[in-house]
């Protein structure tokens, strides 16, 4: 599976990686499982990511979340 997208998310899920592996892998999980096929996540420097799985290239992007979740 190819993660492609936003250098700066790829950077950010890289961190996740190091820091937190079993949320890494849930985020993968969630992504490839919901229903809407993405699962968010929050950068460390505040932003909010996207990641969304998409079945037919095998892939895994991520952008920039324009519409963040509500709450703190």
């Amino acid at each position: 599976m190819n993660l492609v997208g936003d250098p700066t998310g790829l950077q950010e899920l890289k961190k996740i990686k190091e820091e937190r592996k079993d949320f890494l892998r849930f985020l993968i999980t969630e992504a490839k499982t919901s229903f809407s096929r993405s699962a968010s996540f929050k950068g460390s420097d505040g932003r909010h990511w996207r990641l969304k799985y998409e079945a037919a290239l095998g892939e895994l992007q991520v952008s920039l979340d324009t519409e963040p979740p509500d709450g703190p």
